[in-house]
């Protein structure tokens, strides 16, 4: 999922990205936790606007409900609320408890969607910060330090993530071209061809395939 959704990130697709995120389940019981369960279920089959009302019930049964806030977030970020998503979020992230590094990641769309990139970026880095094994929060910090031209710290995210995860085709490959736009062609060949190897058949060797021979 983390290569799949850095793919329409790339490509700014945010919509087909806003389908990889899902709510969380219910950690509590009683009519609060139904309601949340209630709107999980409604948030998955695209009820957006239903899921809101089934988290803000189980919020006013619940006030300490961090599930019900994250998932009432992720639905106004379905919904493209962006503004109230992104207030949503830097609540639950400031409240603590395990889904901090979450709450920051999906900050980070809401604010990049907003045009505010340095500022997701920020975000990215609290979510790693939380978790040091986020896999989509290092390959998404990387995707907008290279939209920005920073393409050494977008080369030690890339790095960093294949550290944890070696065969992320989508880092391999933004590594490749990161590394041959900073002026290292044969570590930039290197890495091309490695994603050749691991996915022939993908888009991302189609485009190593292209960078190649540009280059070569």
């Amino acid at each position: 999922m983390c290569d799949r959704t850095a793919r329409h990130l790339l490509r700014g697709d945010y919509a087909a990205a806003l389908k990889d995120l899902q709510g969380v389940a219910s950690s509590g019981e009683g009519a609060a936790g139904r309601e949340n369960v209630r709107g999980v279920a409604l948030l998955m089959s695209g009820d957006f606007r239903g899921a809101v009302q089934a988290f803000d019930r189980a919020i006013e049964l619940e006030p300490k409900s961090m599930e019900a806030r994250f998932n009432r977030a992720v639905a106004l970020l379905k919904l493209n609320d962006l503004a109230k998503a992104s207030a949503e979020f830097e609540r639950v992230t400031g409240l603590g408890g395990a889904l901090q590094a979450s709450a920051a990641y999906h900050n980070a769309i809401a604010l990049d969607r907003l045009g505010k990139r340095r500022e997701a970026e920020q975000w990215l880095e609290r979510a790693i910060a939380h978790d040091a094994s986020f896999h989509a929060a290092i390959l998404y910090r990387g995707i907008l330090q290279e939209r920005r031209g920073d393409l050494q710290a977008a080369g030690k995210s890339y790095l960093q993530l294949l550290n944890l995860v070696p065969d992320s085709v989508v880092a391999t490959l933004r590594f490749g071209v990161a590394a041959q736009r900073s002026g290292h062609p044969e570590t930039a060949a290197k890495y091309l061809r490695r994603v050749i190897q691991l996915a022939p058949q993908s888009a991302e060797a189609g485009e190593a395939r292209k960078h190649l021979v540009m280059w070569e």
